[in-house]
């Protein structure tokens, strides 16, 4: 181990992934130092992922805290005895040459590193590309900054002392939804940073139907709402999709201005002229917010991106209706 070098505990949450497994540990496993470990957590596993993990020489620990990945990664901080811990999800292939590029990383002493989507996405649909393709060019184009307010589990690494003074993830909030956000607001909050390394592109091997993505992006905007209205004192400033709603205005108006346009065809049926000029002035709007996104989007992938733009529309419509829904849910009592 060279001198300046950090030791880092690959923590990598598992439940029922024996599909993805092995794709995952072997390009971690390769560029492990003097020093690392690599740490599968089993959620409650129904499969083969804890045989394939001890196989390829991985330690395996039993998660023992609440169902779920939050309470499966607090479970391997506490056992890790690296400096580091690095949480990868069990879908998500790290690039060749990530230690070195995360170790220089680390060496400009934040408080966490923060890896990005790779803009090529598996299998041939284009809801899978539209889901990678918009956190790539939201960590790429949107985010002006190299320090972040939020953070993304798949390829996420912390100093271990730092994560366990903020007591880790919040394993109330269900599934895997926000409390990535929440910790990472903590973090902010608590005066410590997170680095942006748009150099560590990671390949994500889950795929998304339509259905399956607009569920997924449904329950993500419900899940953020409650969040929202929960978070304490102690948070920094909200990240929207890791980025500040600043930078995330052209999605923001987009969510809005969408809505206008069939606000305005349906005055302008009704016999009000001012209608379509509702109806115009939101689709300007949501252009202007998202032609670099969609422009980007073919560059990238062809008639795949061309498809996939056009996903950018239901994606837009979702929000205001969850928002909606989640404020409705806070009222009524339910807090995650």
């Amino acid at each position: 181990m060279e001198k300046n070098d950090r030791s880092i505990s690959v923590v990598i949450p598992v439940h029922n992934s024996e599909k993805t497994l092995e794709a995952v540990l072997m390009p971690l496993l390769d560029e492990l130092r003097i020093g690392d470990e690599l740490i599968v957590v089993d959620d409650r596993s129904e499969d083969r992922s804890s045989e394939i993990a001890l196989r390829l020489g991985a330690v395996v620990i039993s998660s023992s805290g609440s169902p779920g990945a939050a309470g499966a990664r607090n479970t391997g901080a506490q056992a890790a005895a690296g400096e580091w811990v690095l949480f990868v999800d069990s879908d998500s292939v790290a690039p060749s040459g990530w230690r070195s590029k995360l170790q220089q990383r680390i060496g400009q002493d934040p408080g966490a590193v923060q890896a990005t989507y790779s803009p090529v996405a598996a299998g041939s649909k284009a809801a899978t590309f539209y889901k990678n393709f918009y956190y790539y060019y939201t960590f790429t184009r949107r985010i002006s900054s190299d320090h972040i307010t939020g953070c993304g589990t798949f390829f996420f690494a912390v100093r271990r002392a730092v994560f366990l003074e903020l007591e880790g993830f919040d394993d109330r909030i269900p599934g895997a939804t926000v409390e990535d956000a929440d910790f990472a607001a903590r973090l902010v909050g608590a005066g410590d940073s997170i680095l942006m390394a748009t150099e560590i592109e990671v390949y994500h091997l889950r795929e998304y139907t339509f259905t399956e993505l607009m569920r997924y992006e449904w329950r993500m905007m419900k899940s953020k709402v409650l969040y929202l209205l929960r978070r304490g004192s102690g948070h920094a400033v909200p990240s929207v999709s890791m980025a500040t709603p600043l930078e995330m205005l052209s999605v923001i108006s987009g969510a809005v201005s969408i809505w206008l346009i069939p606000a305005g065809l349906v005055a302008y049926a009704t016999g009000c002229l001012w209608g379509i000029w509702l109806s115009i002035a939101g689709f300007s709007i949501l252009t202007a917010g998202h032609t670099g996104f969609w422009f980007a989007s073919v560059r990238e992938a062809g008639m795949r991106g061309f498809l996939a733009s056009f996903m950018t529309f239901p994606d837009l419509i979702l929000i205001i209706p969850a928002v909606l829904s989640g404020v409705i849910m806070h009222i009524t009592g339910r807090k995650y």
